[in-house]
């Protein structure tokens, strides 16, 4: 009797148990480059707790691990030490440096054979591209996608005489003197020079950044924006500089965004994402345009912004059965409508814009359908469908310099392409031979 009332005590304790083991949660890290305190960062961690709240078998935990170089490098290094995120966040342009790294699961694979359904045929071509590998396999989730557009501070504006909104760059520039005449010390400013000044304007013109198709077709590039029309186009924000009508604000963000708020340069280039820092901050009439055009040029799709989502080798299938049905989740019209509201970034496919346009939320809201419309423009050339530069992050670090030596009047615009052309392609040959590609 004594031997039966163990063994009844003991099943039921293995049942206890094996229910708490059940129950408890599988947890997926999610590693993202936006702060806890900012909008964006709210609303990622906020779509991780309804995901958990929707279910319970999966735990999606957010973390902020700092900017998007920053958030890469502590992903090698936890990937290095076996104790990488199940999905982390990086940025567009080192896709090719993710895509040879050995290191991740690619995505279109994960979902199928998670049996999670994607309709990847429903995405924005300009947004999914670049997160194709050359075989046209899908490696990263899109999610945080954006296009650089021109903001104005339309209290200034009205201040300058200025009706509308500048359409081309010579508007752009006849705008910038009547403000500086008006008594602001700044005409204009880019963020991200780069991103707006290099990339998205070779992309809307149509002319390329690299052989290989960008690099969209061959690893193997050479640089080639010293020998295209980009050449005039810095040239002429050179001219500006000289002027005193462009004011360079620094390599990303915050010190162009800055001298927006505190209304120092009236209009600037920034990322449609911008869109929550300048409600937030600005204290004046905001409005928006597309990115200028050339004169007589009619512009295809610019860069596409921002990063997407990558999913890490090392776990379990169960582990990427909840990564897979986290990103269908992400996925849904709904979800995507939600993101582009409160992010001011694009929503990824045309089911979630077509929800958008249903709900007429575009006629409350104008500014936000800029940059889907911008993104949308076509049709796609090997010119704009995407890029994929080999150590491009050292690319950017040598052009950033270059691009300061022309803004302080130390090259001419074709001195300082030349020169980041030379430099660059150094980094290439030296990517690789290390790649062995």
């Amino acid at each position: 009797m004594f031997f039966r009332v163990v063994r009844m005590m003991a099943l039921a304790l293995g049942v206890c148990l094996a229910y708490g083991a059940r129950a408890e949660p599988i947890q997926i890290q999610w590693w993202h480059s936006h702060p806890s305190d900012s909008l964006i960062g709210k609303t990622m961690e906020r779509f991780a707790e309804e995901f958990n709240a929707s279910q319970a078998k999966y735990q999606v935990v957010a973390t902020y691990k700092g900017t998007y170089y920053e958030t890469l490098n502590a992903t090698i290094a936890a990937y290095r030490a076996k104790k990488q995120p199940a999905i982390t966040e990086v940025l567009g342009n080192l896709t090719l440096t993710m895509m040879l790294s050995g290191a991740i699961v690619p995505v279109e694979d994960l979902v199928k054979e998670s049996g999670y359904q994607i309709d990847w045929a429903d995405f924005i071509p300009s947004v999914l591209n670049i997160y194709r590998d050359p075989s046209g396999k899908i490696v990263s989730m899109p999610f945080n996608a954006s296009a650089p557009i021109l903001w104005i501070n339309r209290d200034a504006f009205d201040k300058a005489g200025i009706e509308g909104s500048p359409q081309t760059w010579t508007e752009v520039g006849e705008a910038a003197r009547k403000l500086k005449a008006a008594g602001y010390p700044c005409g204009f400013t880019v963020s991200w020079q780069i991103y707006s000044q290099v990339e998205a304007y070779s992309f809307a013109n149509d002319i390329p950044l690299a052989t290989e198709a960008n690099g969209m077709d061959g690893f193997n590039v050479k640089l080639l924006f010293n020998k295209t029309s980009l050449v005039n186009h810095i040239s002429q924000l050179q001219d500006w500089a000289k002027e005193g009508i462009f004011t360079y604000t620094g390599r990303s963000w915050q010190g162009a965004n800055e001298a927006f708020y505190s209304q120092k340069c009236p209009m600037f280039i920034e990322s449609s994402a911008g869109l929550g820092g300048i409600t937030t901050n600005a204290k004046f009439r905001f409005d928006a345009a597309p990115y200028p055009s050339e004169p007589g040029v009619k512009q295809l799709n610019t860069q596409v912004g921002g990063g997407s989502m990558y999913v890490m080798k090392g776990f379990s299938p169960e582990v990427y059965k909840g990564v897979a049905e986290f990103f269908a989740f992400l996925a849904t019209p709904e979800k995507q409508f939600d993101w582009h509201d409160k992010s001011g970034y694009v929503p990824i496919t045309r089911k979630a814009y077509e929800y958008a346009s249903e709900k007429q939320y575009y006629k409350q809201k104008p500014i936000q359908e800029i940059a889907i419309k911008q993104l949308l423009r076509g049709p796609q050339t090997d010119n704009s469908r995407g890029f994929r530069i080999g150590d491009y992050g050292k690319i950017t670090d040598i052009l950033d310099e270059e691009l300061e030596n022309i803004w302080s009047q130390k090259k001419t615009a074709q001195q300082g392409l030349d020169d980041a052309v030379r430099r660059g392609d150094e980094v290439i040959q030296r990517f690789v031979r290390a790649a062995r590609l």
